[in-house]
């Protein structure tokens, strides 16, 4: 009878601890909640956070000042905020081409560039993707680096787009972007296999697919200068 007893008054009490540490850890919850979201409703406080996270761009990490210092040495006329533009551009024609599964907006740039395009358009198969109302919120330098004949510039772009995929609701994404940018110092260095480039003949348009050509295989127009005083888009990713 005692041990009953005993029993009874020990459980009792272990669950008059459990609903303690209950109540103090909701209101610790509830204080976190209400702190960083305005609430103490868990619900509410995770649709608020998936708000912020679709209204707050993605933060970049920048060599800006850095980096500018040693392009300007470098390249005195170099125009960066036209290269920032070009990265830009990229970005904008590499999301149109898996939208369009197509990469005719492409064409002129690497093939490191379409390989990539290709590729995610061969992961959705049949499934059609819609990337609409893509506004780039900035774009800086994120590193500079020079070896091998080939000086490469590296932009960081954050950006948002709506994206749907014909199943899903269309929901707004922040997204980010890195783009490699090189120019050419010396082709004779260069690995050829690796740097393709995404530059046309200024005479007949064909492409200029490797560093090694010095004419146009289509009109025999000389490329090499053209090739060497060049900044041209070779890679992109998101991270």
């Amino acid at each position: 009878m005692k041990g009953t007893l005993f029993t009874l008054v020990l459980i009792a009490v272990v669950l008059i601890v459990i609903i303690i540490l209950i109540f103090y850890l909701k209101s610790i919850v509830g204080s976190f909640l209400e702190k960083y979201f305005g609430t103490r409703d868990l619900k509410e406080a995770i649709e608020k956070s998936e708000i912020e996270n679709e209204n707050t761009p993605k933060s970049l990490s920048s060599m800006e000042t850095l980096a500018t210092e040693a392009i300007k040495r470098d390249f005195p006329d170099l125009n960066i905020n036209e290269l920032k533009s070009m990265a830009e551009n990229t970005i904008l024609n590499y999301l149109r081409a898996i939208d369009k599964k197509d990469v005719e907006d492409l064409k002129n740039y690497s093939e490191s560039i379409k390989t990539m395009a290709l590729a995610r358009i061969e992961d959705l198969g049949d499934k059609r993707v819609k990337y609409d109302d893509i506004n780039i919120h900035k774009t800086v330098i994120n590193r500079y680096e020079k070896s091998k004949g080939i000086a490469s510039l590296y932009t960081a772009s954050a950006i948002e787009y709506y994206y749907s995929d014909g199943k899903s609701i269309r929901k707004k994404i922040q997204d980010r972007f890195l783009v490699e940018i090189i120019y050419v110092i010396d082709p004779t260095t260069v690995d050829l296999d690796k740097k393709l480039l995404g530059l046309n003949c200024p005479n007949c348009g064909a492409p200029i697919t490797t560093l090694g050509e010095k004419y146009c295989r289509y009109c025999n127009t000389g490329i090499k200068d053209l090739v060497k005083r060049s900044w041209v888009i070779n890679n992109i990713k998101n991270y």
